[in-house]
């Protein structure tokens, strides 16, 4: 269980707008801060997209520190761990959403019907010339129609919202995947990413994700391969390796205990796993992090 160190947040704790509280919710980067405290480690049940025009000091996400600059947008998933360290004048906004939200409505394309088009988000984009305006443009209206309440407001927030994810996607130089991948391996890809989420404690192998897709393990490295050239085996791994970092870098669980919330039958299993990909062993990856 995690320790206090780290503050689950949720939108009905931040968001103060009434309709939409439990869904989506826009703050001024002044109000998310007071609300958060702006110290501590945070982990949220929802999307977030921060966006800075003013910011001194840098924003950690899981074990990545990222220093800030005006007109930087960061992108943050289910789940991640993120803490502001020396900050001050940070201006902008913070926007937040849930899954259910944003595939509200059904377009007739599947790829932004569903959350392909959010798996595999950049961490950030730094905005110049026409994409900045373009970009703040697309969020200026959708914080118009958050505002306003008019009638169908929801169903066009949730248009806006893709409309502001894809041109996020477009000015991360990232689109070039989405556009050579069939319909079946896009959705392919997207339940594996969603297997491994919900499953990465109890499932390591390749094989057994193939047998939930009913797919062989060699198609599904191959589409895998393709799509985000990394194999599948690699994203199993990566996921189970970043939930061991941010146990052990933000709870007090001893390496046993992490063993077990991770699905190792032991210690020694877990250490021998978490030092192949990290070259230390579990506990001298906590004392090298955490000072």
């Amino acid at each position: 269980m995690l320790n206090q160190d780290i503050q689950i947040l949720t939108l009905n704790k931040l968001n103060t707008h009434i309709s939409l509280r439990s869904e989506l919710g826009i703050l001024t980067m002044d109000n998310f801060l007071e609300k958060v405290n702006k110290n501590g480690n945070f982990k949220n049940k929802f999307y977030a997209v921060f966006l800075f025009t003013d910011c001194k000091g840098s924003l950690k996400i899981d074990n990545q520190c990222y220093d800030l600059i005006p007109h930087q947008f960061f992108f943050l998933n289910y789940n991640q761990v993120f803490s502001f360290q020396d900050t001050e004048s940070c201006k902008g906004y913070v926007l937040l959403f849930t899954k259910s939200f944003y595939n509200y409505i059904y377009t007739g394309n599947k790829m932004i019907n569903s959350d392909t088009a959010l798996v595999e988000m950049s961490p950030y984009i730094i905005l110049k010339n026409e994409s900045r305006k373009d970009q703040w443009q697309s969020f200026e209206e959708l914080k118009k129609e958050y505002q306003s309440e008019k009638i169908l407001f929801k169903e066009v927030i949730c248009l806006l919202l893709k409309v502001f994810v894809l041109k996020y996607i477009r000015y991360s130089h990232k689109t070039s995947h989405l556009n050579t991948q069939s319909d079946r391996k896009k959705t392919l890809v997207d339940h594996f990413n969603n297997l491994v989420n919900i499953n990465f404690k109890e499932l390591k192998t390749t094989s057994t994700y193939a047998k939930k897709l009913n797919i062989t393990p060699n198609y599904l490295n191959a589409i895998i391969k393709e799509s985000l050239d990394i194999s599948a085996g690699k994203i199993i791994k990566n996921r189970v390796i970043l939930e061991a970092e941010r146990l052990l870098l933000h709870t007090t669980l001893s390496v046993t205990e992490i063993s077990y919330e991770l699905g190792f039958s032991d210690k020694s299993h877990f250490g021998k796993y978490f030092k192949a990909e990290k070259e230390y062993s579990p506990n001298q990856y906590r004392k090298a992090n955490t000072g």
